[in-house]
């Protein structure tokens, strides 16, 4: 079984970036046609913290995606992998793609001003651990074995 994996790919469910994006659009279309649920909070609080959200996203997405130019290799999940990078950015979270998406949402929310948005993400996170990070590992601990479950015992998966 551990040849399967090392010619294969991770068994997603679906492209991670969709995932959060179907929660936005279910946000803004309850926002828009059901109920208007707007953040508590100031405005220009909610800028300072949108800015500073933005900045947090952009160093995972940025650095994350170094290592995969830096090894070239495809951060598409349905694409096989020959490297298991655990330096920079990995060695605080094994999915700063993922907790990148989560920010971003957090973002979206705020710019929105729409409390739906940030109602969604414990489906956003559900749904990326089962659908997405499970099977990712799963593919890893099979192609890269011990050396993955050294990793993975150092790294929390999230933070």
């Amino acid at each position: 079984m551990k040849d399967k994996y090392k010619k294969d790919h991770a068994k997603v469910k679906t492209m991670p970036p969709l995932i959060p994006l179907f929660f936005i659009v279910i946000a803004w279309l309850l926002n828009r046609f059901i109920y208007p649920l707007s953040i508590p909070v100031d405005t220009s609080i909610q800028t300072i913290i949108a800015y500073l959200l933005i900045a947090i996203a952009s160093i995972l997405f940025g650095f994350s995606l170094y290592f995969f130019f830096k090894t070239r290799q495809n951060p598409e999940p349905h694409t096989p992998t020959n490297a298991l990078y655990t330096g920079g950015i990995f060695k605080l979270t094994r999915n700063p793609i993922y907790l990148g998406f989560l920010v971003a949402q957090i973002v979206v929310a705020i710019k929105l001003n729409n409390l739906y948005v940030i109602l969604t993400l414990p489906f956003v996170f559900y749904l990326l651990n089962k659908w997405v990070i499970d099977p990712e590992e799963i593919y890893l601990e099979n192609l890269f074995g011990q050396e993955y479950l050294d990793y993975k015992n150092k790294v929390r998966r999230w933070l």
